[in-house]
């Protein structure tokens, strides 16, 4: 019974990776709906959703489009904490291309996605990816 309990957390967090990054190669608004409330970056340093929302429209506003978006999962790990709540991570590499004015620029590099669970629900609370500044 554990493992079916630990397939269905792994398949949670490896479906909103996902969605996160089908959203992020269509510039898609639904991106948000993976994010967590609040980001917890190096240093503890808390910040919220919007500032996160509004670092990725201006990220998507500076390019036409991304095409050609491909990815692979290299690794997923999580670890259950106590009062229903955990946290873990998607990582693996990623590659697009950045196009502006019918000119493009290859984008690409590692990714880290880091979640946290609550509520039952897993939700993105710190991003690494490329073009994420």
């Amino acid at each position: 019974m554990e493992d079916n309990i630990s397939f269905n957390h792994q398949a949670d967090i490896v479906n909103s990776a996902l969605r996160f990054i089908n959203a992020w190669f269509k510039q898609s608004k639904s991106i948000t709906a993976e994010l967590n409330d609040f980001f917890i970056l190096p240093g503890n340093k808390i910040i919220g959703k919007e500032a996160i929302v509004g670092r990725l429209k201006g990220i998507f506003g500076k390019f036409d489009e991304y095409v050609g978006g491909r990815y692979d999962i290299i690794d997923v790990n999580f670890e259950l904490l106590t009062d229903g709540k955990g946290m873990g991570f998607v990582e693996g590499v990623a590659g697009y291309r950045a196009v502006v004015q019918k000119q493009s620029k290859i984008v690409s590099g590692p990714f880290k996605l880091y979640f946290a669970l609550q509520n039952g629900v897993w939700k993105i609370v710190n991003i690494e990816f490329p073009g994420f500044i």
